[in-house]
This record gives structure tokens, C-alpha cells and sequence, in this order.
């Protein structure tokens, strides 16, 4: 075998190689099925703007439960609740650092809420 052989050989199976492994990411987003409120103790977020394979920006909180556990949930970015987190991510610059300030901020906006409501039920989109 010629080394131009060899090297067209090499990149032929570089390409294979990518492109096999991009397989597993293209064309997916991370939120399946979405819920447009939820009620509980939000322990951190994650927004997840458009990419290669996902033309929509999604919302994912981790939940945490009375037994320290943790649940991570997806909210439908057209909600109420989630475009409230969105506009608060902005407002910060999206620095991670300051999450905080929008947890604290959608709690008590959820607390006035449901304050005086009789049972609310998370709706699957």
C-alpha cells in the first residue's frame, strides 16, 4: 500500500470516527416532555440555549426533596414560570454565580401564587 493510500485510509477513518461519535448528539434536545409549573424546593437550574440539533432554549431545575434527594425537571419555556426564570437569567447576564437571586426570586413568586389555591397539578406538554 502507497503512503498516499495510507493517508487517504487515515482520514477516511478520522471522518468515520466523528462523525459516528456526533451521531449520538445531533438532532436531540434534552427535554422530551416539559411541565409548565411546579411547586417545591428548586435547588439550582440550567438553561440550555438553541443548538446544532435543538432549535428551541430549554429549562431544566433540579428539585430537591424532603429526603435530600434530587429530581431534575423540565419546564415548558412558554409557561409563565419558566419565562419569569428566563427573563431573570437574562437580567443577571447569565452568570452562574448569581442563580440564586432567580431561585429566591421565583419562590416567593410561587409562594404569593398558590397562597389561598386549592391544589395545582403538574401538566405534562
Amino acid at each position: 500500500m502507497s503512503q498516499n493510500s495510507s493517508t487517504l485510509l487515515l482520514v477516511v477513518l478520522t471522518i468515520c470516527v466523528q462523525l459516528c461519535q456526533a451521531h449520538d448528539f445531533l438532532g436531540r434536545c434534552s427535554c422530551p416532555k416539559t411541565i409548565k409549573f411546579i411547586k417545591g424546593n428548586i435547588s439550582d437550574f440550567q438553561v440550555l440555549e438553541k443548538r446544532p440539533g435543538c432549535d428551541k432554549t430549554e429549562l431544566i431545575v433540579t428539585m430537591e426533596g424532603k429526603d435530600s434527594s434530587t429530581e431534575k425537571i423540565c419546564m415548558n419555556t412558554k409557561g409563565k414560570m419558566a419565562r419569569a426564570f428566563l427573563r431573570c437569567w437574562e437580567k443577571i447576564n447569565k452568570d452562574g454565580n448569581r442563580k440564586k437571586e432567580c431561585i429566591d426570586k421565583n419562590r416567593k413568586a410561587v409562594s404569593t401564587y398558590t397562597r389561598g389555591r386549592p391544589g395545582w397539578e403538574e401538566k405534562l406538554v
